[in-house]
């Protein structure tokens, strides 16, 4: 049966449109790709502002951090930096479980704080840490704090200036010791960098979107709470002890700062990515016109 002009005209404006169409859609579903692109970028570079603007409040002198010296914050306030064979010794989850009520963020606990009926959007790290600080003694936090007991803190209100609006603090009259929202924030800068652990920060609007992150994170509280302790150490000291690049045998390591460590492991990293891409680029397998220059130096500074 031969088509009639009219339905071979029909049947090239509906392929016309199936195309236009499929067309339409894929343009869609680039244009969406790239704003979710965008937006992971754009809260990626605030996130890096945040740390950059907290990084120029709070002066920390890398170098003394890197060899190990302690962290005078005030004169009641002094931070040791453990070796990585005191955190053996102490149990690496023991110690990491203390590590985490100074360097957690709301977002980390708004399963938790939900539950106790609080939006973590409108909770503060520092009010957070008053809920947290009963919960540390004394012997635990002495690798870190020295005699400092930190159980002991209490909540009170303290006018600021003459006619101030009261905020809160946490103090002690035993130790004649107090932490005061700024000092928790250096506090808690210190520790994250001592330890290089930077938790993310993730807000939410709308009572449907916070109802759904929170049911996300219940499912995934059920789904992994008993699951066995996973060593973080470990197969960073296991990859550093077998790499023909690493100084320390497992004797020295011991003694090496946890600062320290964490730094070689990060720059066995970035030697071994350098050295590929170099090999890469002699052998012509990588086109050299799109690689940094940053990318090809493996002394480079890595606290960005």
């Amino acid at each position: 049966m031969i088509s009639s002009p009219n339905q071979l005209k029909d049947q090239a404006l509906k392929t016309l449109e199936n195309k236009r169409e499929s067309r339409s859609a894929e343009f869609k579903e680039k244009e969406i790709e790239a704003k979710k692109k965008l937006a992971e970028e754009t809260k990626m570079k605030a996130e890096q502002n945040k740390r950059q603007a907290e990084k120029n409040k709070y002066q920390i002198d890398r170098l003394q951090l890197y060899l190990g010296e302690p962290y005078q914050l005030n004169d009641k306030i002094t931070i040791a930096q453990p070796t990585v064979g005191e955190l053996i010794r102490i149990g690496e989850q023991k110690a990491y479980s203390v590590v985490h009520v100074f360097v957690a963020n709301t977002t980390m606990y708004r399963l938790f704080l939900w539950d106790m009926g609080i939006d973590w959007n409108k909770f503060t790290d520092f009010e957070l840490f008053q809920l947290l600080c009963p919960t540390l003694q004394q012997e635990n936090t002495a690798f870190l704090f020295g005699d400092i007991d930190f159980s002991k803190l209490q909540r009170y209100k303290k006018q600021i200036g003459e006619t101030g609006e009261p905020v809160v603090v946490l103090y002690d009259p035993e130790q004649d010791f107090e932490i005061d929202n700024e000092t928790y924030n250096k506090i808690a800068w210190y520790v994250r960098n001592l330890f290089n652990i930077f938790p993310k920060v993730e807000k939410a609007k709308g009572k449907f979107t916070k109802q759904s992150i929170i049911d996300e994170d219940r499912m995934n509280y059920e789904r992994h709470k008993n699951d066995p302790y996973q060593s973080t150490l470990l197969p960073l000291i296991s990859s550093c002890l077998n790499h023909p690049g690493f100084k320390y045998t497992k004797q020295q390591l011991i003694n090496v700062g946890i600062v320290e460590f964490m730094d070689s492991v990060q720059r066995l990293q970035v030697y071994e990515s350098t050295t590929a891409l170099l090999k890469g680029i002699y052998s012509g397998f990588v086109d050299g016109k799109n690689i940094k220059n940053e990318q090809l130096d493996f002394m480079r500074d890595l606290s960005h």
